[in-house]
């Protein structure tokens, strides 16, 4: 369409005849829509890119953290396997084994990495030569600790297949390597157009903003009138403006945030800025989600206590609407059964990813809740920005404990037992206070799953973990050490309080009972420093021993390890 003039397009919108001879401020109004429209569609835009970008950086993350731990499965099928072969210890099949049941859980991965090798190589579509590879090491590694399982190894055998082994691993290593790399650079370009893209938008909002304050300018020299009633939305534009330079600034420093701890001390800086003169507080789902727990208040109520600790899920109407929600005085006011008595209280629930993480309240002298009904665009904003900081924490969390816990019972793995004992053993040195450790194994725990099979042997060591975590202090640690045998390690305890408390683990795990026909029990065997042991190695094998004797003492009992003669002598 050529002759096309764009203010003749907008004057014909107006109503404005072309040939009218138009005031300055006009024609520069006409600049300052042009220039809004224009962004307006332009950060439309920009935020779907934005959006389809974040996505994509998201799953390119997750790729290459599934393909981590496919890597680290294979380095301890690998490495468990060779500490076998080369040692014939039993105990080194124990990252072998899980290695391999990682591997099966995780064919998608393996997929992923076929249609990435076979891309990289030109092969057909559906080849699974990575796959193929990994079934091939998998077997090889089978073949290798076969002869040494059944004591017919020999070292020309074994070093074959250690050479051969090592190839396929290399290859396999080469493999990942590559596509880590591929992922990493996608990883670097998808950020780098969210950077430009960031530049743009920012050089639209200058332009933008510095056209509507000429704008405004102008205007001011021509009325009065209209000079008051701009001048009020400026200051309403450049508060907004504050407002969103603090959600800005709390958003960028709660992705630094490493735990709760750092969130809620954002959390109240920001909103004593923003909410200036009115308290709140923070409320989050515990860990079996019946329950919020109190997490961090500001203003007067850091003190209050009268501030319910915990909140149950069906006493907040927001939590049950899953909407903002104002308790305020009132004869037909709906109240939560939580609500503090003479004032009002904005509460909002934390959603983010399609999961409510926990309750903000902000509260007010006001009775009547009108101001809290003014703030509620901006605490919802603020909630916004914390419920994505709760849900990341909430991730990391969890993948945390999948790394450092049991997952049929729940309790810390013996990795993490292992990790945490030397530290233990430290602490309790530098404060000269004691260390105890208690030993707990189930009574015939073999014939139970023979008899009644292993789903009733599971559902048994599950609630054994369950007696034992609602017995234990906070303090304390309890593991799975392997098989049916737990052990709970008791920081600041010594000798007598860990009997006693063992004592308390056996009558309750004695009364377990899944099933008419099943009897539950167990044996502990109580050991401490300095009392019985003199370093952490001598106090597992002092509460091993005290488990043994309890064993060869009829079972289900408490036995505690002998004193050293410098303890029976004090």
């Amino acid at each position: 369409m050529s002759g096309f003039n764009l203010k003749a397009a907008f004057l014909r919108i107006a109503g404005v005849p072309e040939t009218a001879d138009l005031p300055p401020a006009v024609k520069l109004s006409i600049s300052v829509a042009v220039v809004i429209v224009l962004t307006v569609v332009t950060t439309i835009a920009a935020f779907l890119y934005n959006n389809q970008t974040q996505q994509r950086l998201s799953s390119l993350r997750i790729e290459s953290r599934d393909v981590r731990i496919v890597q680290l499965a294979l380095l301890d099928v690998e490495t468990g396997a060779r500490g076998f072969v080369l040692t014939a210890r039993p105990e080194y099949l124990q990252p072998y084994s899980v290695g391999l049941q990682v591997l099966d859980n995780n064919q998608p991965t393996l997929d992923l990495l076929d249609r990435f090798v076979a891309d990289e190589a030109g092969a057909a579509p559906g080849t699974h030569a990575f796959s193929a590879l990994v079934a091939h090491f998998r077997s090889q590694i089978g073949k290798m600790i076969e002869p040494v399982q059944v004591g017919g190894s020999n070292a020309a055998d074994q070093r074959m297949y250690l050479d051969g082994n090592k190839a396929a691993m290399d290859t396999l290593r080469q493999y990942i390597g590559q596509f880590l790399a591929a992922k990493a650079v996608q990883v670097n370009k998808a950020e780098d157009s969210l950077a430009m893209l960031q530049t743009l938008l920012l050089v639209l909002q200058i332009v933008s903003g510095i056209a509507i304050m000429l704008a405004l300018y102008l205007a001011f020299r021509a009325l009065a009138s209209q000079a008051r009633s701009r001048a009020a939305a400026m200051s309403a534009s450049v508060q907004s403006r504050e407002q969103v330079e603090h959600l800005l600034a709390m958003a960028d420093m709660l992705q630094s945030a490493m735990g709760y701890e750092d969130a809620n001390a954002v959390l109240r800086a920001t909103a004593k800025r923003l909410l200036s003169g009115l308290g709140g507080a923070l409320y989050i789902f515990n860990n079996s989600r019946d329950r919020l727990d109190l997490s961090t208040a500001w203003g007067a109520d850091e003190v209050d206590p009268t501030l319910p600790q915990v909140i149950s899920p069906s006493q907040c109407w927001a939590l049950k609407r899953g909407k903002p929600h104002i308790n305020q005085e009132g004869y037909a006011a709906l109240k939560c059964d939580h609500a503090l008595e003479g004032r009002s209280a904005l509460e909002i629930p934390m959603l983010a990813r399609g999961e409510i993480h926990g309750l903000l309240q902000i509260f007010s002298n006001d009775s009547s809740g009108t101001r809290l009904e003014a703030l509620k665009p901006l605490a919802v904003a603020l909630a916004d920005n914390m419920s994505l900081a709760l849900s990341s924490i909430a991730l990391r969390e969890r993948l945390r404990n999948q790394a450092l816990r049991d997952p049929l019972t729940g309790l810390y793995n013996r990795r993490f037992m292992e990790e945490v004992l030397e530290s233990f053993a430290v602490q309790a040195e530098r404060r000269n206070s004691p260390m105890s450790a208690i030993m707990v194994d189930l009574d015939h725990f073999k014939k139970l799953n023979d008899e009644h099979g292993h789903a009733v042997g599971d559902t048994v060591l599950r609630d054994v973990a369950g007696v034992i975590l609602a017995t234990i202090r906070k303090s304390d640690i309890a593991c799975r050490y392997g098989g049916e045998e737990l052990i709970i390690l008791m920081p600041d305890s010594d000798l007598p309080e860990a009997r006693t408390k063992a004592e308390e683990i056996r009558k309750r795990i004695a009364e377990l009972s899944p099933s008419a026909d099943v009897a539950v029990s167990a044996s502990l065997g109580v050991a401490s420093i300095p009392q019985t042991s003199a370093d952490p190695t001598e106090l597992l094998t002092m509460a091993d021993a005290a488990l043994y004797r309890a064993k060869h003492e009829g079972r289900n009992r408490v036995e505690a390890a002998p004193l050293r003669m410098a303890a029976a002598r004090r």
